[in-house]
């Protein structure tokens, strides 16, 4: 058979391979793989020490923070942390067996080979879901061949922490919304219900931030969601501590309103989760004439057939239609995604501050004819670019000790690092109160600028090796930064010079970060919007202790967020050239061309750090070179 033909078949759906032979159910183990514990946490069992150990750790965690680790599903419908089971477990004897001074490449989920290259190169290079953009449309073809997977953003990068990896993110998005609703003119004509109430539909393992981060920005969430199993797993976390993401559930829309109403008048601040289709709350709230104060969508309408769910028939027989009649499936989710947005365009004309919280939804209703899908903005558009102007971003690390002590003792440090930044300290006060720690490895986020990154990074790389931390971190970030996508749809949306859709950024950030020391790096297509609506990459490095590592990390930790300020300068906003400027950063074209002073940064930082905590790090190795070998 010619390449043509054989094209052809994929194409054609003839190549499709059961679910079973995609899975490879005979190297299914019979429960999910156990992170270590205790003294067995302390120390690394692979041939190259901490730095593969970490990739391991951080692929299992994933597993343990995923929606359905026996399927390798982890978020946003189909994203997967490996191909099969196969491939998992080849890439996790791989990386057991791999010489400090190698790389294991994956394509896609699967191992695609070795080689030597040097200490300072990333020890893992990962790719997923990438397709020539003429053949972007038959995706799922090749999935079904077993030629690629869906890798999300962080489910195939292994640096996936739960929920606690987008609520601050959520948390600061809300929180700007409602600033923007309460400038509205119009707001002082909502009563006193609309101005507490925010609306949106999903509780996944994504948009189940939101009904904490509403409750943190001090108003009234109701959420929908048509599956009854995810409505309990949110109404059920942090309820033991006190802190559930969910105060009530309802299978009646009637009664989420009475009892936001209710809440509303008391002066409380809740969270509702009502099990129906978000069609059918945003249709009552348009025929009782109930605008909110704002509203967004985080279903999985990226993708139709797998994630999104159509009105009309129930959770588990959209399950079943999807296996048994995919294409009657899909023509039902087209007219409810055209029903969707329609619903929010009406709530947005009313005066809801409305916004797209990045899942497509828009665009796959404005390819089905709703020509005013687009009325209402994106959320990186209306609320995060000016940070992203500064270099500012998502900022996470795990534990690799698996115990939550050694995060909260980073939470200590980090306020004395930031003790200056209320709106971060304040945040970490709110996660130390709200958020629990789930079963994948101890983690934190937060947002902060390259000055900052570095700082917390090269300090605890010091207080690994000071014994102060128990085992080393591993440091990452979600892939919706400034500098390391190309998503028209989401973090590109509307940028000044017309650049939303060049894919060149999110390269030259990884490429960046793996010449810079990252531990591992990873390139995606899709992600959040669906294949062939975005490119993005992203980066993990480790902090183990030693002088190497904080050479790494200083030079991640700063060319990662900068790039995020050169991509925005070279687009033409005056906030990043002014950053550039501050800094003296090389920008052609926007100042004069200038020597970055790295030295005078690295005494910053190393001043900084000892100024705020009284730790000092290490200096600067003069002869990095013998580090290489």
């Amino acid at each position: 058979m010619n390449y043509r033909n054989r094209m052809e078949e994929i194409m054609s759906g003839k190549h499709r391979l059961s679910e079973e032979d995609r899975l490879k159910m005979d190297y299914l183990p019979d429960d999910i793989p156990p992170l270590p514990k205790g003294e067995d946490a302390l120390k690394p069992s692979t041939k190259a020490g901490w730095e593969t150990e970490a990739i391991i750790r951080a692929m299992i965690s994933n597993l343990h923070n995923g929606r359905d680790w026996e399927k390798l599903y982890i978020y946003g419908g189909s994203g997967k942390v490996a191909r099969d089971w196969k491939s998992f477990n080849e890439t996790v004897e791989l990386l057991k067996t791999l010489e400090p001074n190698e790389t294991l490449f994956l394509q896609s989920g699967v191992p695609y080979g070795k080689m030597q290259t040097t200490r300072w190169a990333p020890r893992c290079v990962i790719t997923n879901s990438v397709i020539v953009p003429h053949w972007t449309p038959y995706f799922e073809e090749f999935v079904a061949s077993g030629l690629s997977v869906y890798g999300q953003m962080t489910a195939g990068s292994f640096i996936f922490i739960g929920l606690q990896g987008i609520i601050q993110g959520t948390y600061e998005t809300i929180a700007a919304s409602i600033k923007a609703a309460e400038k509205k003119q119009i707001y002082q004509e909502f009563s006193n219900f609309e101005k507490k109430l925010v609306v949106s539909a999903g509780l996944g393992l994504m948009s189940g931030a939101q009904p904490l981060a509403i409750k943190m920005c001090e108003k009234i969430g109701i959420i929908a969601e048509v599956n009854p199993h995810l409505i309990d797993r949110m109404y059920n976390t942090g309820r033991d501590q006190g802190a559930p993401y969910l105060d009530y559930k309802t299978e009646s829309i009637e009664e989420a309103i009475k009892i936001a109403q209710e809440s509303a008048e008391k002066g409380e601040v809740v969270s509702i989760g009502v099990l129906c289709n978000a069609i059918d709350l945003l249709q009552y709230l348009v025929e009782e004439e109930i605008t909110p104060l704002v509203l967004t969508d985080q279903t999985s309408a990226h993708d139709l057939l797998n994630g999104y769910y159509p009105m009309g028939i129930s959770y588990d027989e959209a399950d079943i239609m999807r296996v048994e009649s995919p294409e009657e499936y899909l023509e039902r989710s087209k007219k409810t995604v055209v029903k969707h947005v329609s619903l929010m365009v009406e709530l947005n004309k009313r005066g809801a501050e409305t916004f797209d919280y990045g899942n497509n939804i828009r665009q796959q209703a404005y390819e089905l004819g709703v020509e005013d899908a687009f009325d209402y903005s994106g959320f990186v558009l209306e609320y995060v670019r000016p940070l992203f102007c500064e270099g500012k971003g998502p900022f996470r690390w795990m534990a690799l000790s698996n115990d939550p002590e050694d995060i909260k003792i980073t939470d200590k440090y980090a306020k004395k690092l930031f003790y200056d930044d209320t709106q971060l300290v304040n945040w970490l006060e709110l996660a130390d109160k709200y958020i629990p720690f789930e079963k994948g490895l101890p983690a934190r986020v937060f947002w902060a600028g390259f000055v900052g990154r570095a700082a917390f990074g090269m300090l605890m790389n010091k207080l690994v090796s000071e014994g102060i931390l128990k085992a080393p971190v591993v440091i990452g970030r979600d892939h919706l930064d400034g500098g390391s996508v190309a998503s028209p749809n989401r973090e590109t949306e509307g940028m000044k010079d017309g650049s939303d859709a060049i894919g060149d950024y999110p390269i030259i950030n990884l490429l960046g970060n793996a010449l810079s020391g990252a531990t591992w790096v990873s390139y995606h297509g899709g992600g959040g919007v669906g294949v062939g609506y975005s490119l993005h990459a992203g980066q993990v490095i480790l902090a183990d202790g030693t002088r190497l590592s904080q050479e790494k990390l200083f030079r991640v930790l700063t060319w990662d967020p900068l790039s995020a300020v050169l991509r925005h300068a070279a687009a033409g906003y005056e906030k990043a050239i002014d950053v550039g400027n501050e800094h003296k950063l090389v920008i052609p074209g926007r100042n004069e061309i200038r020597e970055f002073d790295y030295e005078k940064l690295y005494d910053h930082i190393v001043t900084l750090v000892k100024d705020r905590t009284g730790v000092e790090l290490f200096p600067p190795m003069e002869n990095l070179e013998l580090s290489l070998k």
